[in-house]
């Protein structure tokens, strides 16, 4: 129940803040937009209406439903957890009968929730998801929620750099430019040549890349289940090294602001 309200303080948070919620939307629109004129151009200079499998239409669909992921996963938890140490924060957040990552977790879902559920909208009107028969349905839904929880683990784990690091907010820059290349932000990674083909089961690509073709019809089963397997691999990887590297920072952690 705990961790409900703070999922509850979340969501009133990121509505309460309407100015940064439409600008931050307007942004993204633009980005959207210029992506779009962009491919457009591609497809029309090119001669050809289908590009790695995908329509003109269908990129602009891709287009709209990556940079979407993109504000679902987001580098939240690392700004969070870098302005506790350095305020010294930290050491209160111990002190507390819960635990840090499972608050953190439930935060982080409630910012993204406006986002998750454009993305839910979106399957359930516009993905052919629900004529692939009720296996894939739920496990497009597994892959969802693996991918979802190696995400904010991956970026919990890097949030741990703020033991020694003065400061972090260079890695934001960093991460959008992965999530750009790697996650299929700019293009879809399936129009690189077949030798690199396994980016598209690195974490980023599968936040991105491949639960935009997810919602778009273009994982076949197979493929679900790798990316599955994929996302569960990454997931226990971090799991096993955050649980390493936070109790290392604990220790050289002293308790006090910067």
């Amino acid at each position: 129940m705990k961790y409900w309200q703070t999922y509850q303080n979340a969501v009133t948070t990121t509505f309460a803040y309407r100015g940064n919620l439409v600008l931050h939307l307007l942004t993204v629109g633009l980005n959207i937009l210029m992506a779009c004129f962009m491919w457009l151009a591609v497809y029309r200079f090119s001669g050809s209406d289908n590009i790695a499998g995908i329509g003109a239409n269908q990129m602009i669909v891709y287009l709209i439903v990556v940079n979407v992921l993109a504000l679902i996963f987001s580098a939240n938890p690392i700004f969070t957890l870098s302005s506790l140490i350095r305020s010294g924060n930290l050491s209160v957040m111990l002190l507390r009968p819960i635990n840090y990552f499972r608050q953190s977790f439930w935060t982080y879902l409630g910012q993204a929730t406006p986002y998750l559920v454009v993305y839910g909208l979106a399957i359930g009107l516009v993905s052919p998801i629900f004529h692939q028969g009720w296996v894939y349905v739920l496990g497009s839904l597994l892959l969802l929620g693996v991918t979802y929880g190696m995400y904010f683990l991956l970026i919990s784990l890097i949030s741990l750099t703020s033991f020694w690091l003065i400061q972090v907010w260079p890695l934001r820059p960093v991460l959008s430019a992965l999530f750009l290349l790697l996650g299929g932000q700019a293009f879809p990674l399936q129009i690189l040549p077949h030798a690199w083909q396994w980016l598209t089961l690195n974490p980023f690509a599968l936040a991105g890349n491949q639960l935009t073709l997810l919602l778009l019809g273009k994982l076949s089963q197979s493929q679900l289940w790798l990316a599955t397997g994929t996302a569960v691999g990454w997931l226990l990887l971090a799991a096993v090294l955050l649980k390493i590297v936070w109790r290392r920072g604990i220790r050289s952690f002293e308790g006090v602001g910067g």
